[in-house]
């Protein structure tokens, strides 16, 4: 069983102050706001987004965490979320996406040190991903925190567009 700790607790202290003037927490996603959510996913997969269905279903799923990151000096207004499952000690990143107006402050990097505490706290020994291998940004963001290539999918999202499967061992 895991242990009850509330690792919002620990982020929302945090606050994610490294810039004065704006402030982040992470919470649990609600239905409310799934809405918000696909349309950040839209403008950054296109064709290649996840459905408010998909989305649903994962948030209620009792084994999938999902989480938003919000700004808290602007109405909380959401500016990206991410989706992960722990199964068998090994912790599953299946989404973790930013708003493309706001990238290049850091979010994604917090989101994914967001996720590798979550993985640690309950127990998981190895975090698992795909990357889009067109995706430079995120896949250099997953090599700065030592996630490792260990396969590659030739056309995991679609006729163009491979993977890889990463992994990072805890």
């Amino acid at each position: 069983m895991p242990p009850e700790i509330n690792i919002n607790d620990v982020y929302q202290t945090f606050a994610m102050t490294s810039n004065k003037q704006n402030q982040y927490r992470i919470r649990k996603m609600l239905e409310t706001d799934i809405k918000t959510v696909v349309k950040i996913e839209q403008v950054t997969w296109l064709d290649e987004s996840w459905s408010s269905q998909e989305f649903f279903d994962c948030l209620n799923h009792p084994h999938w965490q999902c989480w938003t990151l919000e700004s808290t000096n602007n109405d909380n207004l959401i500016l990206g979320y991410c989706f992960q499952y722990i199964y068998k000690h090994v912790s599953h990143i299946a989404n973790l996406c930013i708003d493309p107006n706001q990238r290049g402050h850091g979010l994604g990097e917090t989101l994914l040190r967001y996720m590798i505490d979550y993985s640690c706290l309950f127990g998981a020994s190895v975090i698992k991903l795909k990357v889009n291998t067109s995706n430079i940004p995120a896949y250099r963001l997953y090599d700065k925190y030592g996630f490792r290539i260990v396969q590659f999918l030739p056309q995991y999202y679609s006729k163009h567009a491979d993977a890889y499967q990463m992994i990072l061992r805890l």
